[in-house]
């Protein structure tokens, strides 16, 4: 009879008896002593794997014990090897040992299967070798997330410069970071953006200076340490795939593309069946100084684009459809093809008059619908529009501990949800959910941004219209929340900063940008705004991050959309509102004074009254795509286009987070004495997640005196040394000059609480020969 103590659940029960429980354990002692009372053999095993039962069996000889663990399994699979030292029954399970394995589990048979002709002894320092290292790391996170694989990574860059430190600690972002660095510096004008878009960076996160790393001489080659052509065919196969899947899905492939090599444009073009306008307009964008090079790789891709114009849904469509279900059909047609198409149409540079008159005749569809069933879809609550997306905020603030940011980008078309949904992944926000509001009429700030911060119709007797007052506006609204709000770009990182449950930030600057003329523009519209869209959403980004503690969602509206006049000859007949507009690039005015009873061609406007917009004055819009003033070819908004009136809401938060344990290492240079209290023993954790992450606790199994003075927070991708006493009890048996510590963390990240458990090793000094020897016997 044996009694197998299996903490690690590796044999299988059989006929055996399985200790699980206070009963089974009873019977279990039942047979041992009718097993030890007999001379007969009792044939009936029994295991134990749970604790506390696993720790009542310490009573009984040896003998009748067997203890099961992966070490002790391996070593009987594989008894001529020489297993490693500092291999841990966790690392053997964690690398998969135990199942059939055609290779050593030796150091040599282990760094060779996992690592391939990667590792030599010794690492250099030159460009290609530390190429190929960021390469692994990027490529195998999962891999080197493994203790052991860890372990032997950094022990066999032991050697390398200081600067070069966050390498030997297997940090993915500083790996792609540098092999990027490494791949553009044979071009000194990607060397030179490289380096500008990482330095602050470097230095803020590692204490890295660039000048660190160019001394090492691998940022700057005349010789490539790889092949380029090799370079951009593997990574034109790598990004095929993707490219192919994210396209099946819908969704533009713009978060996995650098804009930095032909081969990525090689594999739109190879997976996509066609692109749409707006993704076409971004790949331009990003591509810009390739396909500036490459006219034949231009053209290529312009093929793909479907320059179909679909026809708006008919009378007949939309017959027996409620109104709710109507707006529900224009919506779907708009943001699939007309405002897609409409935006690619504004880059052409003299389109057909056959081509304007049938956006202009689809457009003239859909205002007159609208205007026609206005006042009956914004007494629908289930329809979204500027007045209830403050629900939306209040749901998702309803959970306990949650925290909102709203960030309203002041006259954003749906053109650009492409842009904004590729910065949001880029960033990490991979978990989005995307809507379309109905704007407020007219589409304007001075009704847009108060609808949505009062969550009200403008007739309301508690709406606050003045723009003095939009704080005031939101507290109103969110009466039980603490709320904080800024309109002032350069206020939003201290707004973010602040604690509230609520932070709202008005973004204006890029509908002031929509509004100037063409010869105003460097580049195209859609790079600036792709650029100011990823600068933003990582400001965000980093904000929501820094809140472990609380779940953060963002919350992105807008008050309205844009629209670009498609004639010079489409102006207002009538010289009073004309005259009356104070800016040119209006499209709405309001019927005040003198224009109280002007009369209105119904062929050149809407007469949106009170009774009609429940505003607080009466408003005349520019129908289709006419204008007050004079037409200078920028972007405007006050009318009814599909454009101006369809805008996307989207709510975005971290995607399911996949935690990196925490790393703890022995960060002392003296080796330790057993049995002996020391005092400032150090001791470092390293925290490889992109979150910052909330420190709460860290224990010592071997001594659990031990006090440790935790910082509250810990940065992503950075570390921290603790100093500490701590008496290692000598009753501890070293191994290759060390002994090794178990210890356990506990952090909370986004919210949630973790707890780690690892074990280290610490260096020992060796035993004096004397100290084992009996003087008392002399």
């Amino acid at each position: 009879m044996k009694i197998h103590l299996d903490p690690f659940s590796l044999q299988p029960a059989s006929d055996a008896l399985e200790v699980a429980d206070d009963a089974s354990y009873v019977v279990a002692r039942c047979l041992l002593l009718d097993f030890m009372r007999s001379t007969e053999q009792s044939n009936r095993d029994v295991i134990v794997r749970q604790k506390p039962w696993i720790e009542w069996f310490g009573d009984l000889p040896q003998s009748l014990i067997a203890r099961v663990s992966p070490l002790a399994l391996l070593r009987q699979r594989h008894p001529n090897v020489t297993l490693p030292v500092d291999l841990t029954e966790y690392d053997a399970q964690e690398l998969n040992l135990l199942i059939d394995i055609d290779f050593e589990p030796s150091v040599a048979g282990i760094t060779k299967h996992f690592f391939g002709k990667l590792l030599k002894q010794p690492v250099n320092s030159d460009a290609s070798t530390i190429y190929a290292l960021t390469r692994f790391v990027v490529q195998n996170p999962t891999l080197l997330n493994k203790r052991y694989l860890r372990q032997l990574w950094g022990q066999y860059l032991e050697q390398l410069p200081s600067a070069l430190e966050p390498l030997r600690m297997a940090d993915a972002a500083f790996a792609k970071a540098l092999g990027d660095g490494i791949y553009f510096g044979g071009n000194a004008e990607l060397a030179s953006d490289w380096e500008h878009d990482n330095a602050v960076w470097l230095k803020r996160v590692y204490q890295i200076q660039i000048a660190d790393l160019q001394q090492l001489k691998i940022l700057s080659w005349t010789k490539r340490p790889f092949k380029l052509i090799d370079a951009e065919s593997v990574l034109e196969k790598k990004v095929k795939h993707h490219v192919k899947a994210e396209l099946e899905k819908g969704t533009p492939p713009l978060e996995i593309l650098s804009g930095h090599y032909s081969g990525e444009l090689q594999a739109v073009l190879s997976a996509a069946a066609k692109v749409d306008a707006a993704l076409l307009s971004a790949l331009e964008a990003r591509y810009a100084d390739i396909i500036a090079n490459d006219p034949q790789l231009h053209r290529q891709l312009q093929t793909l684009v479907n320059t179909e114009l679909v026809a708006p849904p008919t009378k007949q469509d939309l017959t027996g459809l409620p109104v709710s279900e109507q707006l529900r059909v224009w919506q779907k047609w708009a943001t699939a093809s007309f405002i897609p198409y409409k935006f690619w149409l504004d880059q052409v540079k003299l389109p057909a008059t056959e081509v304007l008159d049938k956006v202009e005749k689809f457009s003239n569809q859909y205002g007159d619908w609208l205007f026609t069933n206005y006042s009956t879809l914004i007494d629908d609550e289930r329809i979204l529009t500027n007045s209830n997306v403050r629900q939306r905020a209040q749901q998702l603030l309803s959970s306990p501990g949650s925290r909102l940011i709203w960030l309203i980008i002041d006259g954003l078309p749906d053109a650009y949800t492409a842009l904004l949904m590729a910065a949001l992944k880029k960033h990490g926000l991979n978990k989005i959910e995307a809507e379309y509001a109905l704007t407020a009429l007219p589409t304007i700030t001075a009704i847009g941004i108060p609808a949505l911060l009062n969550g009200l119709r403008p007739d309301a007797s508690s709406f606050i219209s003045d723009s003095k007052k939009r704080k005031e506006a939101l507290v109103q609204a969110f009466p039980n929340q603490k709320v904080v709000f800024s309109n002032l770009t350069g206020n939003f990182a201290e707004t973010l900063d602040a604690d509230a449950d609520l932070c709202c930030l008005h973004w204006r600057e890029l509908d002031t940008y929509q509004h100037r003329e063409d010869n105003e523009i460097e580049g195209t519209r859609a790079d600036y705004i792709g650029h100011e869209l990823d600068k933003r959403i990582g400001l965000l980004a980093a904000a929501m991050r820094a809140n472990p503690d609380r779940r953060t969602r963002l919350l992105i509206s807008t008050d309205h959309g844009a629209t670009r006049c498609l004639r010079n000859e489409s102006g207002i007949s009538n010289k009073k509102i004309r005259e009356a507009a104070a800016e040119s690039h209006e499209r709405c005015i309001k019927l005040v004074g003198k224009l109280e009873h002007e009369h209105l061609d119904a062929e050149e406007t809407y007469h949106l009254t009170k009774a009609i917009t429940h505003n607080q004055d009466d408003w005349v819009a520019a129908r289709g795509y006419r204008y007050f003033g004079r037409n200078d070819h920028g972007y405007r908004h006050g009318g009814l286009s599909p454009e101006e009136t369809i805008v996307p809401v989207l709510v975005a938060e971290m995607g399911v987070i996949t935690v990196k344990e925490l790393v703890i290492s022995y960060f002392g240079k003296k080796e330790l004495e057993l049995g002996k209290t020391l005092k400032e023993v150090q001791f470092r954790i390293y925290n490889p997640n992109d979150f910052i992450v909330e420190l709460r606790a860290l224990s010592i199994a071997e001594d659990s005196k031990t006090e440790f003075v935790l910082p509250t927070q810990l940065a992503p991708n950075s570390s921290v040394t603790l100093k500490t006493r701590l008496k290692l009890p000598s009753s501890l048996r070293p191994q290759d000059k060390s002994v090794s510590l178990t210890a356990s963390l506990e952090y909370v990240l986004q919210g949630d609480s973790h707890t780690a458990q690892a074990s280290f090793p610490v260096p020992i000094q060796q035993a004096n020969e004397l100290d084992d020897f009996d003087f008392d016997n002399l």
